[in-house]
């Protein structure tokens, strides 16, 4: 089964797709200057001729429109709904631009973005290979990483670093690099920044490489020297938290079950106020997806959604600490797809 095929269910007679990352979930081509439509009896890729013969080799059950001369996508796509005799059109009700939706006046607009959004989060097998490809890559890259720190290194150094080694070893950036020390890591997303590596200072890296389209993502806190023992404590608290949510994990349970499965254990320390995010997010195309680890979340995690598994705990103008990977949640638990080192490490 095609990707488009997931789409016959829906209620309406064409769909519009003009988000890059659903255009790309579609198609395995990478072009954000595109439309698709599609149709119960056709499927159209509507685009510039300059991509139509690589576009075929990939896509050769999608029907190549091109948009002409000084066309543009917009138009070209309602002319194609004219020709079709459509009027029942779903649209993505959380992306597309205002000015995109005005123009579609006289068709009756369903929303399918949340029905997308269901679609792509349960990953096909093909979808988990890819996605372990890229945690393979984040994992070998941390091991360069815990080569390459010394005193004197800046934040940004270190982001450069860790950058350009997801390049080198086959992947690309899924979202841009966390890098911080001391301080700076009681910010969950702190940016990097020229602060520079002291003795006995704290280390917080969030980072991951996609491959084929596809993303990872890791975070973890290593000790610059011998650290007090106050982080000691913290960095237990949030390991041993991880831990009991990775046995407890499985599908079937609700977003907010899950979170709750840390930041009860939290609360067993009184520490549950410093835990100040999520559980975890499902990734895949896009870095950050539906559904979520979250109290806010009462949806239900099927079996082969892919989620991170991300506890923290982050005390003010201190310091903190996250330990974060990703799993496949499956019928009796999850299946770890992070294979680095996540007992304290002391550099």
């Amino acid at each position: 089964m095609n990707n488009t095929q997931k789409f016959s269910f829906l209620k309406y007679d064409a769909a519009y797709i003009s988000d890059p990352s659903n255009l790309f979930y579609l198609t395995n081509y990478k072009n954000d200057d595109a439309r698709i439509i599609i149709t119960k009896n056709e499927n159209l890729y509507i685009s510039d001729k300059r991509v139509e013969e690589e576009f075929k080799n990939v896509c050769p059950h999608f029907r190549f429109v091109d948009i002409g001369e000084g066309g543009g996508y917009v138009q070209k796509s309602l002319d194609c709904l004219d020709n079709f005799k459509i009027k029942r059109i779903g649209y993505e009700d959380l992306s597309i631009l205002n000015h995109e939706y005005s123009m579609f006046k006289g068709f009756k607009l369903l929303p399918i973005s949340k029905e997308i959004q269901k679609i792509r989060s349960i990953k096909e097998e093909k979808e988990l290979l890819l996605i372990e490809s890229a945690q393979k890559i984040t994992d070998l890259v941390f091991l360069k990483i815990l080569d390459f720190i010394k005193v004197g290194i800046s934040e940004i150094e270190l982001e450069c670093f860790i950058n350009s080694q997801i390049f080198l070893n086959g992947g690309t950036l899924a979202f841009d690099t966390i890098v911080a020390f001391g301080q700076n890591t009681s910010r969950p997303h702190a940016h990097p920044s020229h602060n520079v590596l002291r003795e006995r200072d704290i280390i917080t890296i969030d980072f991951g490489a996609k491959y084929n389209g596809y993303c990872s993502d890791m975070t973890r806190s290593i000790a610059f020297g011998k650290p007090e023992n106050d982080y000691i404590y913290l960095y237990q608290l949030v390991l041993e938290a991880q831990k009991a949510s990775l046995d407890k994990l499985k599908a079937g349970m609700s977003g907010a079950e899950c979170d709750a499965l840390a930041r009860n254990y939290f609360a067993k320390y009184n520490m549950d106020s410093y835990f100040t995010h999520s559980l975890g997010h499902s990734l895949g195309i896009d870095i950050h997806e539906k559904p979520l680890l979250s109290r806010f979340y009462k949806g239900i995690i099927e079996t082969n959604v892919i989620t991170s598994v991300e506890p923290g705990l982050y005390l003010p103008n201190k310091f903190g600490v996250r330990i974060e990977d990703i799993v496949v949640f499956c019928q009796d638990g999850v299946r770890n797809l992070t294979k680095s080192p996540k007992e304290l490490i002391i550099l």
